[in-house]
């Protein structure tokens, strides 16, 4: 395997690990800061709040999205980042959340089950930092459990 190819299996492996790392800190936070933020919502709400379409496609989005990203961290990340593993799944999982929350402007206006009134604003300073925290979960997670083959003899 060269140095720039993706060991699939793993980083797919990985990726869906660190998605359910993800709600599962998602829940958690919820429960500790009664703010009723939820991943599944956020993904499948954007359209309709209709069930169970929207749970449909929050689970299928979540999931398809995580192991995107896990391929991404896979290619560049893993190779590019400094430090160990959790440490480069950290950053990674940091720049993405970074790139993407300016988003909620946006998103904010448009998303279905924010104007229902079924999902908070993202742009609120508890969105954010459970954003933060979910993040940090999941790029630990991926961190920690993607390392290709060819870096598993040394």
């Amino acid at each position: 395997m060269k140095q720039s190819e993706v060991d699939m299996e793993r980083a797919l492996f990985a990726g869906a690990v660190a998605a359910t790392a993800f709600l599962a800190t998602t829940w958690v936070d919820s429960q500790v800061s009664s703010h009723p933020y939820n991943d599944l919502k956020l993904v499948g709400q954007f359209f309709t709040t209709r069930s169970p379409a929207w749970i449909i496609q929050g689970v299928a989005g979540h999931y398809t999205f995580a192991l995107l990203v896990s391929l991404l961290y896979a290619r560049w990340g893993y190779n590019l980042l400094p430090g160990p593993g959790w440490l480069k799944g950290l950053i990674f999982l940091q720049i993405e959340n970074s790139l993407l929350y300016p988003g909620a402007v946006i998103f904010d206006k448009v998303h279905a089950g924010v104007r229902s009134g079924q999902l908070p604003p993202l742009l609120s300073r508890k969105s954010f930092w459970g954003q933060l925290l979910r993040h940090v979960a999941f790029g630990l997670a991926l961190g920690a459990l993607y390392k290709p083959e060819r870096d598993r003899e040394s």
